[in-house]
């Protein structure tokens, strides 16, 4: 047996005799003496340990063969695949007026019509083939709960199609809050919400600045008074966008709501992520750039590392690191958008030539358009971080170049980051 290609060793400062091991192909980490890394070298490890370390994914057969699973581990993802996944874009309307809005000047009176609606649950319902066991919505705007009733329409529909299908149905939410009653929550619910994610940008000196009303009124007291509404009907999740001069205020809003009883009790999840700028050359905001142009920017790490640890040492919960397939490779993963145009990530809604389809015509081959395994190449399969990256985010490569001919290679971050994130779940036993 051979130690996985996939794995990064680290000191322990606690424990100078032992390395920190972590998988970055299976999210899997061991605090391991240093003698026994000395056996593995030796081939004097006892099969105990040999067993432990393999199921971990650490030890391999033949690392070459490894190599070769991990260039083809989408592909057999996309073969097992049982569910289903579709992000719905209801509107391209919002009552609030965000600095920073990615959706910058598509945004209008752009509403989903009831014909189109039922287009789009005919669609998702051919998509969902009989190998299919589970199917999940999310819905999308602007701000979907502008589109109450055709959540509800477009709901009843497919959670009464998988009921006669025996199969399990479940939506999510993305919504500034604002409008998210305990009423609409009692009558979601039943319907099939699972979760909601609400957008809170700091403090609330911070958020009203970012996240007003169009009218300019502040938002952020109404947004907590309907999470506190409705975090014990559904499950909340909170999020965040920083830029490079307010992120460390970020902890006064963990503060506020430790005080105000939104507590890992009540919150299900809480994350927060830089805002990233836009192309220039695309209907945005472009004014703003008080974002970032990459997660390789160096203000970046330091951001996220430090409010990683002030989420975790509160107890509220936030995903750990480890392989994530983006929605772009996914076979069974599309947005729609109000007029029945698919695409494969929200980001790239109203971008030219990342129409994939449309509800009434079908799905076309992306595979060009979306450069699907771009990352299939010599340098990345070499690359120890390749099942945690898999060529980064198309849209972060789209918004510095205009185009996705390129990797968003997150080498630098994880360089300067990883040690610290896997430090940080160790400590918090995550």
């Amino acid at each position: 047996m051979q130690l996985s290609h996939y794995l990064k060793a680290y000191s322990c400062e606690e424990r100078p005799n032992y390395t920190t091991l972590f998988s970055t192909k299976n999210a899997s980490k061991i605090l391991l003496p240093k003698k026994k890394l000395q056996a593995i070298e030796n081939g004097t490890l006892s099969p105990s340990d040999e067993e432990t370390l393999t199921e971990l994914g650490m030890l391999v057969p033949d690392r070459e063969e490894e190599k070769q699973s991990v260039l083809n581990l989408i592909d057999e993802v996309n073969k097992k695949s049982t569910g289903l996944n579709t992000v719905i874009i209801l509107n391209l309307d919002c009552n609030f007026a965000c600095e920073y809005c990615f959706e910058g000047d598509m945004k209008g009176k752009l509403y989903m019509s009831d014909e189109t609606a039922s287009c789009v649950v005919d669609f998702i319902k051919q998509q969902f083939t009989e190998d299919k066991t589970s199917m999940a919505v999310d819905f999308y705007g602007g701000e979907p709960l502008l589109s109450v009733p055709l959540i509800k329409s477009i709901s009843r529909d497919l959670q009464s199609f998988c009921q006669e299908r025996g199969v399990s149905y479940g939506s999510t939410l993305v919504t500034n809050g604002s409008l998210f009653t305990k009423k609409v929550a009692e009558d979601l619910v039943p319907l099939g919400l699972e979760s909601i994610k609400i957008t809170l940008d700091g403090p609330e000196h911070i958020h009203n600045r970012y996240r007003p009303f169009k009218t300019g009124k502040g938002s952020f007291a109404t947004i907590i008074r309907n999470i506190k509404d409705t975090c014990g009907i559904v499950k909340v999740g909170i999020g965040g966008n920083f830029e490079r001069d307010n992120w460390e205020k970020f902890v006064l809003l963990l503060d506020y709501m430790e005080e105000e009883g939104l507590t890992p009790e009540n919150i299900a999840s809480v994350k927060f992520d830089p805002v990233m700028n836009t192309f220039q050359g695309e209907p945005s905001p472009t004014d703003y750039r008080d974002g970032c142009m990459s997660i390789n920017e160096p203000w970046v790490s330091e951001a996220s590392l430090f409010l990683r640890e002030e989420i975790m040492k509160r107890g509220h919960n936030i995903p750990n690191m480890g392989p994530i397939i983006c929605a772009v490779e996914r076979k069974d993963s599309y947005t729609i958008n109000y007029d029945g145009m698919i695409y494969k990530c929200p980001a790239f809604v109203g971008k030219k030539g990342f129409v994939v389809g449309d509800v009434r015509r079908g799905v076309e081959d992306y595979t060009a358009s979306y450069r699907l395994g771009i990352w299939k190449n010599e340098e990345c399969s070499e690359c120890v971080y390749l099942p945690l990256c898999f060529g980064g985010c198309r849209y972060a490569a789209f918004i510095r170049q205009g185009n996705i001919d390129a990797l968003d290679c997150e080498k630098a971050y994880l360089d300067t980051s990883l040690e610290a994130l896997i430090k940080q779940e160790i400590k918090y036993g995550r």
